[in-house]
């Protein structure tokens, strides 16, 4: 088996290494992968064209800067693809480089399943044309994407979500109680260099007054592997011993913070998972977040309030963005009847995520697509 995998994000990444380790459990024959990833997928055997940390563009500025590297990696895929030609491409979420692809693959006559849909019920349905003349099956997490493909035509699937599968096993038996002694929150500023620019300052702002105020004892930042630990030491004060960085996988420290501050994407669906109470912090350039909220079709940017359907964490947005704001939204969260019941309304995230198995599921049906196109329906 030979496939072209596109993760542009490190979510995708860690999904993606989920996705390649499933179908080595279930296919005996040797798999070939390559495309673009991080040191996930790489561990699992990819051979890496281009490094995440190479792709991560937040905002229209930024996309435009890059263009010309953009359109080398574009052409660079596409020119690997028509030489290897791969059984299939999976291409993970990553939608505004990853629809592209679609494209080029299509006119290539090389299958594409689409794990980790493109949030069109979210940013509308300009999308969904091209979806539809140019990926053959969607693996979708939520029942109600399955639906809302389905309803235009598309062939998707549920498979459920593989967040599940990295984070069910470590969950604690109980939520963590508040210890007023010794207080501890976590500061997770992304995993785009351009993000932690604008909020890691913000954050640590955010923390110093609340140690000053004798409102926490410890904060600790954590730290992507793609990204040196320099990038984060750098904002730190000599005096903020109080403040470490850590670059421990997200099960092993989430259990253990009363609070989080926590930028905007796929981290605030991992720290709800844990139930732990958070603040979403998001800020970009003026006119990325204005065209944003010309095409956004929900009421919150967060994904843990998408998915929950109602705002369980507060989000603070643009201006709203400040170390003031921070700290009053993190003292509220440290109050111990609203640190419980924040606890208790989070629950409803692990509901919707539903049970693991996503990546094993997802590895199934990839195999049975790729059969059927070999040896044809029936």
């Amino acid at each position: 088996m030979k496939l072209l995998v596109i993760a542009g994000e490190v979510s995708g990444d860690q999904h993606g290494a989920g996705l390649i380790r499933a179908l080595k459990k279930q296919d005996e024959k040797e798999i070939r992968v390559f495309g673009i990833g991080g040191d996930n997928l790489a561990a699992e055997g990819m051979e890496l064209m281009y490094h995440i940390s190479q792709m991560a563009f937040l905002g229209i500025g930024e996309i435009i800067r890059h263009l010309p590297f953009i359109r080398k990696v574009h052409h660079s895929v596409l020119e690997r693809a028509a030489n290897e030609k791969p059984d299939c491409a999976v291409l993970i979420d990553y939608p505004g480089f990853n629809l592209k692809i679609a494209a080029g693959l299509h006119k290539l006559n090389i299958p594409v399943i689409y794990y980790i849909s493109p949030q069109l019920w979210a940013w509308g349905r300009r999308r969904i044309e091209k979806i539809k003349k140019y990926v053959n099956l969607m693996l979708v997490l939520f029942p109600f994407e399955e639906k809302f493909y389905k309803d235009y035509g598309i062939d998707a699937i549920c498979v459920g979500h593989p967040l599940v599968d990295k984070h069910h096993p470590f969950l604690p038996v109980k939520d963590k109680e508040l210890n007023p002694g010794h207080i501890t929150i976590g500061l997770l500023p992304g995993s785009r260099k351009q993000e932690i620019q604008s909020l890691l300052p913000k954050m640590i702002a955010a923390a110093e007054m609340l140690f000053t105020a004798g409102k926490i004892h410890q904060a600790e930042i954590i730290r992507v592997n793609h990204i040196p630990e320099s990038e984060y030491q750098k904002y730190l004060k000599p005096d903020m011993d109080f403040i470490t960085v850590k670059t421990e996988p997200l099960p092993v420290c989430l259990p253990r913070y009363d609070a989080a501050l926590v930028a905007s994407g796929t981290a605030t669906l991992e720290t709800g998972y844990y139930a732990l109470p958070m603040v979403i912090v998001y800020m970009v350039n003026k006119i990325t977040y204005f065209l944003g909220r010309l095409l956004v079709k929900v009421p919150f940017i967060g994904l843990v309030n998408i998915v929950a359907g109602s705002q369980v964490s507060v989000e603070l947005i643009q201006q709203d963005c400040t170390p003031e704001k921070m700290v009053v939204e993190i003292e509220e969260l440290l109050s111990r009847d609203c640190n419980k019941k924040t606890r208790a309304n989070l629950k409803i995230i692990r509901e919707k995520l539903g049970p693991p198995g996503a990546s094993d599921k997802a590895a199934k049906v990839i195999s049975g697509f790729l059969k059927n196109m070999k040896n044809g329906p029936g």
